[in-house]
């Protein structure tokens, strides 16, 4: 891509989408699940994008907040698994009114409290199951359900029943396998290890705990499962009715290095450089987009060109300057860009109010993210 003949007009810093490169990763997402494949939205944060991806092949979306899913909403979608439980009345009462209009949108589960909050609307829900693994005492996975077997599932199934909900979904993340690459070495042989008891784990729970819940009376219509990480081994289970993707299609860095799954980098953050503090330095106006997780130099993004450049040690990614180290025989000037990729697929698009939708070295659409449409996070 001639990044210079393409950003030669634009204001920088800026947010890029190779659509070319969405492209292909949407064909392998759906050459490697047999199954439907729902949207993470929270990976993407780009309506004209989600749109993009639903007409090419993708079903439903899971949403990570009411706030998006009444956004979504208001623009058409339908269909939508509400990930992250309600926690307050007036999210509830916000849920009420998307449900009075007819919108299929299912929020999810793990409490009594949960319950107790939704009691007033009838609602169909989700119940969250808990697949992380234990491991000498380590936790390894994340923290969030409670509902780590049959037993909970039951007990709060048959709660939401008396308050009136129906129980027509169960959603099992194993996010030690699908958020974690595969690695090299010895971290390949360890994890290799994990992933291998994590998948055997999280299909028995699955199917115990759908198997118990079915047999009590409760549909179960949806049972979801995996991320973009694990769509070479959530699709195999036979419980599973669809699995999710949504890092699989912009791929920040950190979904480098997975097995059996060639991403194609399609989400990019371009930056102007506005100084040249002496022969060996180059600085750049904006850069400091540092993923969440647990601190470390994984989180920043990295350089994709010119090749070679490195941001300093004792600077590093700044809110209002990022210098990089040039490397001899760079051609670089004040005024061209530098190209990065983000660690991570979606939050980093809350910097932005559009991203720039390329394909080959045309620019095809500036469609506007989440925060250019207003919408909370």
């Amino acid at each position: 891509m001639n990044w210079r003949a393409l950003l030669r007009d634009e204001a920088l810093p800026a947010a890029i989408v190779d659509l070319d490169a969405v492209d292909a990763n949407l064909a392998l997402v759906l050459e490697k699940s047999r199954l439907p494949v729902r949207l993470a939205t929270k990976s993407v944060r780009v309506p004209w994008l989600v749109r993009y991806l639903l007409d090419r092949g993708l079903r439903g979306i899971m949403a990570y907040s009411l706030e998006e899913t009444v956004g979504l909403v208001s623009l058409g979608f339908d269909d939508v698994l509400v990930a992250y439980p309600l926690a307050h009345p007036r999210e509830v009462r916000r849920l009420g009114e998307l449900l009075g209009t007819g919108a299929r949108v299912m929020p999810v589960i793990d409490c009594p409290e949960h319950v107790e909050l939704l009691r007033p609307l009838r609602a169909r829900v989700c119940i969250d199951v808990d697949v992380s693994l234990q491991v000498a005492g380590q936790h390894l996975g994340v923290m969030r359900s409670p509902v780590r077997d049959v037993a909970i599932a039951r007990a709060l199934a048959r709660r939401a029943v008396d308050a009136g909900l129906v129980v027509d979904g169960v959603m099992a993340y194993e996010a030690q396998v699908a958020g974690v690459s595969d690695g090299s070495g010895v971290r390949r042989a360890a994890i290799g290890w994990m992933k291998a008891r994590s998948v055997a784990l999280a299909a028995r729970r699955r199917a115990e705990v759908v198997a118990a819940l079915r047999a009590d009376g409760h549909p179960v219509s949806v049972v979801n499962g995996g991320g973009s990480g694990s769509l070479t081994s959530t699709p195999a289970d036979v419980t599973v009715t669809e699995v999710t993707a949504g890092s699989a299609f912009l791929v920040g860095h950190l979904f480098d290095g997975y097995r059996d799954l060639p991403f194609r980098p399609a989400g990019f953050l371009a930056l102007r450089v506005v100084r040249r503090p002496d022969a060996e330095h180059v600085t750049c106006f904006g850069g400091g987009i540092v993923a969440s997780g647990a601190t470390g130099p994984d989180r920043s993004p990295v350089v994709v060109a010119p090749p070679g450049l490195e941001p300093l040690s004792f600077e590093g990614w700044g809110e209002v300057q990022t210098p990089f180290h040039v490397p001899a025989g760079c051609a670089i000037d004040v005024g061209d860009p530098v190209i990065c990729r983000p660690a991570k697929s979606g939050e980093w698009l809350e910097r932005f109010p559009r991203v720039l939708c390329v394909r080959g070295d045309t620019i095809v659409e500036r469609a506007p993210t989440y925060r250019g449409l207003g919408w909370a996070s």
